[in-house]
């Protein structure tokens, strides 16, 4: 073997590597190329399938790459830069991999922006150990690359820097030319509705490249201050500019809607085909039995579905008997989110802006883009202009996918995150348990005397699906014809089966509450279970379900929908038109320009000029409470041997002492006492107590207690 390597490494095969770099290079790309659809695949035979099957896209990939080794020619030490720059590519092709072992989205380049978020979960995939042995692997080989590029004979001809980067600068839009020569003819696209789809028809490098390039929305070809003025005219029969904090803008509000057919699933990347008309009998809704507008509270549960849509799973009881018989007595239908097995903060982001996700980049998160720097239409902001208050809840971290952040920018008045709940009781994985969410979403109720909404999200079956049994007391046994992943499923259904009792819970507290409630139910995604498009009825992975239940006496209306659609059926069924995409779905969905609509509305308030409000946006991000609870400092005392007792209301385990603004060491004892170790406090000390969150990111602090 060694005399092997010294053979590759052989000082006349540098020699013609550094002479004919360029020639080695698009060698080199081949290889990798087909290394990175072997991975990206988990299989070489796959990749080779697809390099037959798409040989143009697999030979575009490789000049792709060729770009970024042939930059290595402006160097003498060009062999370093080479293996460096393989490295790198190599360690991107081998995330994507190991993400599409836990995942259906491949690895994209906005997941740089979740990195935070993902290093808080990443223990649930993988061990310590693995993680580590990943990381020392990518840093061994760059230092091991460095140090034999040093060893390596140098380039010792002349070198043409400004003619290579000349020549990579003509390469560069000659790839682009190309590439917009193969979108015209159909071989590929740069607009990928299924990011996983996408990555399999048109290979990593390319979609990859794409996720890099194209953020955000294009700007529609017929976007103009006269089109914006038309839609709004002319479709929803609402003045130019409009006025969205005006309340009962449009038609008005609680008068009911008059929508051409009402409002359904309507074509788009997600929903191969459409839905049909509304299967009820009657389109409208009778608000006559409301007595004025009703609250109305979203659950998003975490990966439900209903898994006796999945062929082959068998169970010992139903996990879901509650859930089955709302959707046999209250609107429900089909609801196309826009991925599987991950992107939660996507499904929330269309349910909560009525917005579509396809007019984005590939695999983009508004949550982590553009909703970190400007505010917009939302169903938060549209029902506080009728005199709404706005509370978000989430048992799980407050930080996760910047919520505290962007819940601010859609409009919510309150945000109740883990750091902020308490007796949170936790299931063998790990998450909180979703029951926790009942007593949260009465007491955001309880804190106001008007209507709410209330934006609830759920966690406790997320993923990571375990390989072994881990609770020998689950209820529901199950037979899946695939036996490497029973126990996932089993951990899966026990869990739903918990969050079945929770959903049962909160009904018949809203039941007594005795308020007209509109509650709407749904599911965020799929779970990762290495599901295809054939082991799920009705061959669609971005297909969950919904159920509005209520306590006004709506009648049952089902519709299949788009994620970006909900909110305004959910709003049709209390009749409300507040905002201008709740108008647009509500009375163009049967319209053949109808996504053209959308999409033009969509780029005007997020991205445009702002035509549609006169120039201005109308909405200001809110001050977000963080919590329902007040936390305060009531009482500081200095024990013997530096013991330091924080008194106070609303404590828990996230809660932490910080004394002149540094955090301390502290031990939760209940929830009016902290313990702490600091035997240098004295009189003008100032203390408070902040809500901190595993990522030691400060959620929260309370009005500063002065020592005496």
């Amino acid at each position: 073997m060694k005399e092997k390597i010294k053979k590759v490494f052989h000082k006349d095969n540098i020699q013609w590597v550094n002479e004919h770099y360029i020639l080695f290079c698009l060698y080199e790309s081949l290889a990798l190329n087909l290394i990175l659809e072997s991975v990206s695949r988990h299989s070489l035979l796959r990749a080779l399938l697809y390099v037959i099957q798409r040989p143009v896209m697999f030979v575009f990939n490789a000049l792709i790459l060729l770009l970024f080794f042939g930059v290595g020619s402006i160097f003498r030490r060009r062999i370093m830069y080479n293996a460096i720059v393989f490295i790198l590519l190599l360690a991107l092709g081998i995330t994507n991999g190991i993400l599409l072992c836990f995942r259906t989205t491949p690895f994209a380049a906005v997941d740089f922006l979740l990195i935070t978020s993902a290093v808080r979960i990443v223990k649930l995939y993988l061990s310590p150990i693995v993680i580590g042995l990943i990381l020392f692997a990518i840093l061994a080989s760059v230092v091991l690359s460095v140090v034999l590029g040093l060893k390596m004979p140098k380039y010792q001809g002349k070198l043409h820097i400004l003619a290579t980067l000349a020549i990579a600068v003509i390469y560069t839009f000659s790839l682009i030319g190309i590439n917009r020569l193969l979108i015209v003819c159909g071989v590929a696209t740069e607009n990928f509705s299924n990011l996983a789809d996408a990555y399999h028809d048109y290979g990593f490098p390319y979609c990859f490249a794409n996720s890099i390039i194209n953020l955000g929305m294009e700007k529609p070809d017929d976007y103009s201050p006269e089109l914006i003025e038309n839609v709004v005219q002319d479709s929803l029969n609402a003045p130019f500019p409009v006025n969205p904090l005006e309340p009962g803008m449009g038609n008005g509000v609680m008068g009911g809607i008059n929508a051409p057919g009402g409002i359904g699933a309507a074509p788009s990347g997600k929903d191969p085909e459409p839905t049909g008309e509304p299967e009820g009998e009657n389109d409208q809704p009778d608000n006559a039995q409301t007595g004025g507008m009703p609250n109305i509270i979203f659950v998003q549960l975490e990966s439900f579905f209903d898994p006796y849509t999945v062929a082959g799973l068998e169970f010992s009881q139903d996990p879901i008997p509650f859930y089955r018989e709302l959707t046999g007595q209250y609107t429900t239908g089909r609801l196309y989110v826009p991925s599987v097995g991950a992107g939660t903060a996507n499904t929330e982001f269309e349910i909560l802006t009525g917005m579509n996700l396809d007019f984005f980049g590939p695999g983009e998160y508004p949550y982590k883009t553009i909703l970190k720097s400007t505010t917009c239409e939302s169903i938060a902001n549209n029902l506080k202009a009728l005199g709404y208050t706005a509370h978000a809840i989430h048992n799980n971290d407050g930080t996760f996918y910047d919520r505290h952040i962007v819940f601010s920018q859609l409009g919510f008045d309150t945000f109740t995150p883990i750091e902020y709940m308490y007796n949170v009781e936790r299931n063998v994985n790990g998450f909180a348990k979703d029951e926790i969410l009942v007593g949260e979403i009465l007491k955001a109720m309880d804190s106001t005397q008007g209507e709410d909404i209330v934006y609830a999200i759920s966690v406790q079956a997320h993923g990571e699906y375990p390989s072994q049994r881990l609770d020998d007391e689950e209820p529901i046994f199950i037979r899946y014809t695939d036996l490497s992943m029973e126990y996932a499923w089993s951990y899966y259904v026990n869990q739903i089966a918990e969050d079945d009792r929770f959903v049962r819970e909160l009904v018949t507290a809203l039941e007594e509450r005795g308020e007209p409630v509109l509650l709407v139910l749904y599911g965020d995604h799929l779970p990762y279970m290495n599901l295809e498009t054939e082991d799920v009825e009705g061959g669609v992975l971005t297909a969950t379900e919904y159920v509005i239940w209520d306590n006004i006496g709506l009648q049952k209306n089902d519709i299949n929908l788009e994620a970006y659609q909900l909110s305004a059926k959910v709003l049709e069924e209390a009749g409300i038109t507040q905002g201008i995409l709740t108008k647009l779905h509500q009375s163009c969905m049967w319209d053949e320009d109808y996504l053209n609509k959308l999409e033009v509305l969509q780029y005007d308030m997020l991205y445009g000029d702002r035509e549609i409000y006169g120039g201005i946006n109308p909405y200001e991000a809110t001050d977000l409470k963080l919590g329902i609870d007040e936390i305060t400092v009531t009482a500081v005392a200095k024990e013997e041997e530096g013991l330091v007792y924080v008194y106070g209301t609303g404590f828990n385990e996230y809660s932490h002492v910080c004394v002149n603004g540094e955090t301390q060491k502290t031990t939760y004892v209940e929830p009016g006492m902290l313990l702490i170790e600091n035997s240098q406090l004295a009189a003008g000390d100032i203390v408070t107590v902040a809500q901190i969150g595993t990522d030691n990111i400060t959620l929260g602090e309370t009005a500063a207690y002065v020592c005496e």
